[in-house]
């Protein structure tokens, strides 16, 4: 088992220390998940509601184990965790990155289709427009972090007392 480590709270890290290693990681894994799902409901709240309302939908959190060498992975963010494989509709905006991140200056090199006639097309034609990114991650990662800290020292403390009267029995 690898053992994960949270910073920035230094009394947490003390009592962590003095854990047995799974039961430190038993701890860590459950700060973690709490602070993860903080985060999730905050860009969930701060997401832009468009005519479908995907966008809101497709904001997902994951928590990946460590194992094997690999470190612990949690993230939440858009189009993040797990997609159901047979599943036609995906409640899913595909086009979620782009709102988030945005996009550059995109041109085509030619025209084609109906417009395929047209001989020396100027620039502005064969501008296909950029995607001007929406932060919205940006600033409910932002905003939540106090939010955040607290939860995982709330459940860090939680799980502790558990984690205590196993180890008293």
């Amino acid at each position: 088992m690898a053992r994960q480590f949270i910073t920035g709270d230094v009394e947490l890290e003390k009592t962590l220390a003095k854990l047995a290693d799974k039961a430190a990681d038993r701890v860590a894994r459950s700060a973690i998940g709490a602070g993860l799902t903080v985060m999730k409901g905050a860009i969930k709240k701060a997401a832009p509601v468009g005519k479908t309302g995907m966008l809101k939908k497709s904001i997902g959190s994951r928590f990946q184990r460590a194992s094997h060498g690999k470190p612990v992975v949690a993230k939440a963010g858009v189009n993040v965790g797990k997609k159901k494989k047979k599943e036609v509709n995906t409640k899913r905006a595909p086009h979620a990155h782009l709102v988030a991140l945005g996009t550059k200056a995109r041109t085509r090199k030619r025209l084609g289709g109906k417009y395929a006639y047209i001989q020396n097309p100027s620039p502005a034609q064969l501008s296909t427009g950029s995607v001007t990114a929406n932060e919205f991650v940006k600033f409910a990662a932002s905003s939540a972090r106090g939010r955040m800290a607290a939860k995982m020292k709330e459940r860090a403390a939680k799980t502790l007392a558990k984690e205590a009267a196993k180890a008293r029995r």
